[in-house]
This record gives C-alpha cells, structure tokens and sequence, in this order.
C-alpha cells in the first residue's frame, strides 16, 4: 500500500470515526445519502460550525458562521459538481443525537479538498441565506 491509500484508509479514523459527525446529503434529483456507500454505516464526517475569513471592508479577521463539511470521498454515493444546488443536513450543535438542520452547498465557492488523498470539503450557507 502506497502512502496515499494509507492516508485515504486513515480517513476512517479522522473524518468518520470518533470525532465525526452524521451528515446527510439530498442531490439536486432528490436522492438521499444517509449510509456510507456500500455499507449500513452512518454517514459521517468532520462538521466545523466557523470560519475565519477577512472583512472585506477593514481587513480585520473575523469569524463567520458558515460550517465546513469534509466528508471521505470513498463514502459518497455521488460527489457534488460545482455550480450543484445540493442541500446538505448536519447536526445543529457538535453532538450526534442534535437535530439536524438544512444547508446548501455556498453558491461563491467551490467545494475542495484533497483529492489525491481521497477526501472533499463541501462548503455550506444557511438555507435561509441563499
């Protein structure tokens, strides 16, 4: 095994294990990903609920309450394409008994990550937002 397939296999550890959280994914044709693919293991990754970002206006660095969502990309049924209008349900505190809210995937950025590692950052906006 290469270290890149020893990175993705870790994934099970540092976005799905202890410290993940349930996801849920709707696809923009309706389809609902609760499970990971394959399996009948529960959809999870890493959920942070801030990002610190610059304001445009003073420079000054702020935090802004638009989560973050990695998800290990061996998981997904579908991978989101930019410009997608998913919507994407994830805990509304850090707990995975917490209710879960709806978000959409941000229509000004680019879902990321680290590809050659296996593993996508989708980056959400409150549905009320967009």
């Amino acid at each position: 095994m290469n270290l890149r397939e020893l990175v993705e296999t870790d994934l099970d550890t540092t976005l799905e294990g202890e410290w993940g959280l349930p996801v849920t994914l709707i696809s923009p044709d309706g389809e609902i990903q609760t499970l990971k693919k394959g399996t009948t293991d529960r959809l999870t990754g890493q959920v942070l609920y801030d990002t610190v970002q610059q304001n445009p206006e003073t420079g000054e660095i702020i935090m802004v309450d638009n989560p973050i969502v990695s998800l290990r990309r061996t998981s997904l049924d579908r991978i989101p394409e930019d410009g997608e209008k998913w919507v994407v349900q994830i805990p509304t505190t850090p707990s995975t008994t917490a209710a879960l809210e709806d978000f959409v995937l941000s229509p000004t950025k680019a879902h990321g990550g680290g590809g050659s590692i296996g593993y996508i950052k989708l980056y959400l906006t409150r549905v009320n937002q967009s």
